[in-house]
Order: C-alpha cells, then structure tokens, then sequence
C-alpha cells in the first residue's frame, strides 16, 4: 500500500509554496492560476489512486472513500453543498443490473425467441408475463398529441408503436429513443403492469445489438421498475394479426386522430416466460457550488469521473492514476483556484458547479443521472468542461520534441463557435499548449467525443470541451499508477480550463450556441 501520509505531507507543503508564488503575479486570473500546482496535483492523486481505494470501482467501498475524500477537499474550501435541497455534496443514484439469459413469447400455437425476436434494454423482464393488453397508439402524451389522457391502463399491459405519427421514416434517431424513454416513464406513472412496443425496422437491428448486452439502467431507487418488452417488426405484425388489426390503417387512423383505435384483444393468446436476474447498487456523484455574483442563475460545470474499474480477478488494484484520476485531482485544484478568488474578493460573475461523476466506466451513468435529474436548470447551465485523462503522453506525441506540452479538445466548436474561440484565446494568452483536433474530427473512428461525461451535456445543446492526453499502454490496466503520471503536464493543463472557465464565467455575455448537437 503506497503511504497516505506522504502525500498529505505533500499538500501542506505545495499550499506553502503556493502562497510565496501568488504574491509575484498580477493579474486576478494569472494570479489564482498559480495555485494550480505539480504539488497538490501530486498530493491529491496520491490518494485517490492508492491501493486502499481498491480501484474505485463503481457502488464499492473504493468509490465511497473516494467521494468522502472529494466532498471533505470542497468543505476544506468552503465550497457549497451542490445538492441544496438535500444540503448535500452528494447526488445519489441506483445503478440496477438486470440479466437475461433466456426467454420466450408464445402467441397461440407459434413460440418467439429472446434475443430474436423480442429483446429488453433498461429494464428487468419478469419470470412470467400474463394479463389485459389495452393498445396505446404510439404511447405519446403531449399537448399537441396524446394517446394516453382518458385511456385506462392500470394492471394492464400497454401495447405501442415505436415510431412517430404520420413519419414513414426516422428523422431523429436519437431523439426518438429518448422519446420512448419518456413513453415508458409517462405509462408507468398510469399504473401499467408492463409496455410492449413494435420497433421500427430502422431500429430493430440496434436492439437486437442490445439485448444480447447485461442491461443497465440509472434510476432514482433500487427496484426493478416496469417490464418494457421490444419486439421485432415481423413479431409485432404478428400480434397485430391475431387481434384482427392492420398494422397500416392503424398508422393512418393515428395520423388523423390521437385517440387509439380499439383493437380485439379478447382474441389475443398471450404469455411469456424469461430467465432473468436483477441487481441494484448504489452510487453518487459529489458536487459543489461557487455561487456567483450578479449572474448567478447561470451555472458553468466543470466535470470528471473519479470512478474507475475495480480489482483485476487476480486480485490486482486497477488505481486509474490517469483514468480518471487526472481529471478528478484537476477538478480539485480549479475548485481551490476559484475558491481562493473568491474569498480575495475576485468572485466570479456566474456560479461554477464543480462536479465529480461516477459511473463513467458503465456507460456514462452519473452524468447521464444528473442531465435527467438536474440539480440546477439545463436551460441555465452555460457550457461544460470535462476532463478525463490529463497526465500522461500517448503513443502519437511519445518521439516528438514538444511530447509534454500538447492536450486534444474534443467538441469545443460543436456547438458554440464563441466557446471554440474562447479556448483558442485562453491557450494563446497564457498557457501556449499545442491544441491538437485530431479526435474532434466526426470520421475518427475512435469517436472520443461520445465517450466521456461531456456528451451528455452536449446532447443536451450545452456546448462543451473535453481535454484528453490520449490512450495509452497502461489504459484499464493495473500499470496506470501514480508514478507514470507527468504532473506538470496535468497542472499545466489545468491552467488552460481554468483560463477558459474564468472567461466564461466572468464576460459580459453568454456564449451562443450556433450550432446544432450531433448525436450518435
């Protein structure tokens, strides 16, 4: 076990040296820069990616100590609970795991196969499945159009379609499957027992890909939830036949009227029979707010994961020094640079949430739970700076002569030109660090962009800039330790999103969103 009491003996040390360097610089924004030292980077990474934390693995006591750590340097700092209305620094969410192995449907005499025909995602699927279907239409409930105001659907199970009225093809991929998700929350709340929708062709395919995958669903408590069940085209015409419907005078009927047409579901011979299993365990992100001065309503969100992967089955600690805990110290040293000019004085004019995500490793859980749930209006929140993986060099800057002063920015003109040159006039006015686009290109095939914290801010029209160093030999592995760490890079760095952050949150204007998100 490496010690805890160097690196703490390292932390007391670098806010000593601190003090000496701040009195040299003038500027307010250079001044608090310096603060973001090698030295604290060292302390702080030292103990977040100490065997004792046991890889950090999401819902294990690796994670827990992490986020105490986290919550105990911004109370050190003064910083505010980010979770006001629970006066908390935490943001609580279950990640429940459910497993299908197998599974059939059987419609009269003919039997339809899990995995094939009929597929679940973001849900558990129960041993057994009986009861009343009541049809749905598409399971929409909106001002403009709504199939489910005045339908009874307590007990029963609600049969939907999956596309759009009057849309023969898909327009927005995403935007449709987020739609179903709202579907699906709106018939629970009515009581539902369970909702079967018909995919769309287009779509198919991508469910089939997720079925064969352990489901994992973020919520708000540790119980299965409602059975959602997808089937396939072929199998949905197939329903829709025995209960002696057409599937395209149905569509046509949804067209002209919301009201869904009554289909004879005293014909239909139902049921169906799963192997599954069902887990919940519980996570959180740590949050905490700088509030700012006259324009306070409007949030800038500094992010990184400070969960990592866990225990090897050979018993050895994966410590995820870079991945992510780069980013996470990084997170650490702006909240104390931002808390410093505060308390001088220099309070930003926007409010800054500084926020430590888990679930990252899972497929982006706790930062997709707080665009669900969040603490403080998307509408108000003004761009997102995401960090993962600062500290260390990749195989692409290994042999080149300026191997230590580079970062890639992901996504900085996606969606705001301002935020892009932003970035730009930050980097050029203080810290002079090679800004490499490479991952920034849609063709990589890598597709960086949709693959840390910051997309889910982004699909949500919120510009953003994730800064990366690279992939490197001791990705996800028990190698990527402390001491292969380049902590003035990583501090380095730091500085650049603290320049950016500091303009962002202190001009007169907010920045534009001009561009619209791409999704995946």
């Amino acid at each position: 076990m490496k010690s805890i009491v160097g690196s703490l003996l390292l932390l007391f040390m670098g806010l000593s040296l601190q003090a000496q360097q701040i009195q040299s610089i003038s500027s307010p924004a250079e001044t608090y820069a310096e603060s973001i030292t090698p030295e604290d980077f060292l302390a702080h990474l030292s103990f977040l990616a100490d065997d004792m934390l046991e890889g950090r693995e999401t819902g294990e006591r690796g994670q827990r100590l992490a986020a105490a750590y986290i919550r105990t340097q911004f109370m050190r700092l003064g910083l505010a609970p980010g979770v006001p209305q629970d006066n908390s620094y935490f943001q609580y969410y279950y990640i429940n795991r459910s497993n299908t192995s197998s599974g059939e449907i059987k419609l009269g005499n003919k039997t339809y196969r899990f995995g094939e025909d009929f597929y679940n995602y973001r849900s558990a699927l129960p041993e057994s499945l009986t009861g009343e279907f009541v049809f749905g239409g598409y399971g929409i409930q909106t001002e403009a159009y709504d199939n489910l105001t005045g339908l009874d659907v307590k007990d029963k199970i609600v049969l939907i379609l999956g596309g759009m009225p009057g849309q023969d093809k898909i327009e927005d991929r995403y935007a449709l499957l987020k739609d179903w998700r709202v579907r699906q929350e709106n018939i629970e709340k009515m009581g539902a027992r369970a909702m079967v929708m018909i995919v769309p062709s287009e779509l198919s395919r991508t469910m089939k890909r997720y079925a064969r995958r352990r489901s994992m669903t973020i919520a708000a408590s540790p119980k299965p939830g409602m059975p959602v069940i997808y089937l396939n085209p072929q199998m949905g015409k197939d329903l829709i036949g025995q209960v002696k419907g057409k599937p395209e005078k149905i569509k046509a009927s949804l067209a002209e009227d919301a009201n869904p047409p009554k289909l004879k579901f005293n014909k239909l011979d139902f049921s169906m029979s799963a192997q599954s299993e069902f887990s919940s365990v519980a996570a959180s992100n740590v949050l905490a707010l700088l509030e700012g001065t006259d324009k306070k309503e409007e949030i800038i969100v500094l992010t990184a994961h400070y969960d990592h992967i866990g225990v090897t089955k050979d018993g050895r600690v994966n410590n995820g020094a870079d991945d992510d805990g780069s980013g996470t110290t990084a997170i650490l040293e702006l909240a104390e640079a931002f808390a410093k000019a505060a308390a001088d004085g220099n309070r930003p004019r926007r409010s800054l949430l500084f926020m430590t995500v888990s679930g990252e490793e899972k497929g982006l859980l706790g930062s997709g739970f707080y665009t669900d749930h969040p603490v403080y209006p998307l509408e108000n929140t003004v761009a997102n700076l995401n960090i993962d993986m600062i500290g260390r060099t990749d195989a692409r800057y290994a042999e080149k002569a300026d191997s230590a002063n580079y970062v890639y920015l992901i996504g900085a003109d996606k969606l705001s030109s301002e935020l892009h040159e932003i970035s730009e006039a930050a980097n050029k006015d203080f810290t002079q660090i090679t800004l490499d686009y490479k991952y920034n290109d849609e063709k990589d095939p890598n597709r960086f962009y949709y693959r840390s914290d910051h997309y889910n801010f982004a699909k949500n029209d919120i510009p953003v800039i994730f800064y990366f160093t690279g992939v490197h030999v001791d990705y996800h592995k028990p190698t990527d330790d402390v001491e292969k760490i380049n902590r003035d890079k990583a501090a380095h760095i730091t500085k650049l999103v603290f320049h950016t952050a500091w303009e962002l949150a202190n001009r007169e204007e907010r920045i534009v969103v001009d561009k619209k998100s791409k999704q995946e």
